[in-house]
């Protein structure tokens, strides 16, 4: 048998991107932000290129996402005119402890970050946000398009 995974429309892009935010629910890093930041910001290239352009729906939806904060924010990522970081409190851990980012956790971040066990701040430039918060913000606003095709 014989899969293909494509990347030819939108929709894969969109599903790109569950897997993204999935991925931070799993782990809150740098790398986990990044990719979700790129497939966030790219979702809109890739609608602009598509027939959605074509509908009076999928015309709102750009100029929408073009007024976004976070669609803002994630394109002078990409550009390189702000930076980020993440950073992460940790009562789990033992003072002077470094945790393994290259290995999958026991328990996902979005566990002990419902049960107070971690907080974390994703920082841009001088704003803070909760990763959480943006990514979710992020995936309703796509969602919302999406889940109604």
């Amino acid at each position: 048998m014989k899969i293909t995974h494509s990347f030819d429309s939108p929709r894969n892009i969109f599903e790109k991107l569950i897997r993204d935010s999935e991925a931070l629910d799993i782990r809150v890093n740098g790398d986990n932000m990044m990719n979700f930041v790129c497939t966030s910001f790219h979702m809109l290239e890739w609608l602009k290129k598509s027939p959605i352009t074509d509908t009076e729906q999928g015309k709102r939806l750009l100029k929408k996402a073009q007024k976004e904060d976070w669609m803002r924010t994630c394109k002078d990522i990409l550009n390189a005119k702000i930076n980020f970081s993440i950073e992460i409190e940790d009562s789990t851990l033992e003072e002077g402890e470094v945790p393994d980012f290259t290995k999958r956790p026991k328990i996902q971040d979005v566990v002990h970050y419902k049960n107070g066990r971690k907080n974390f701040k994703f920082i841009v430039g001088t704003n803070e946000y909760n990763p959480y918060d943006f990514k979710n913000e992020i995936v309703d606003f796509y969602s919302f398009y999406f889940q109604t095709k």
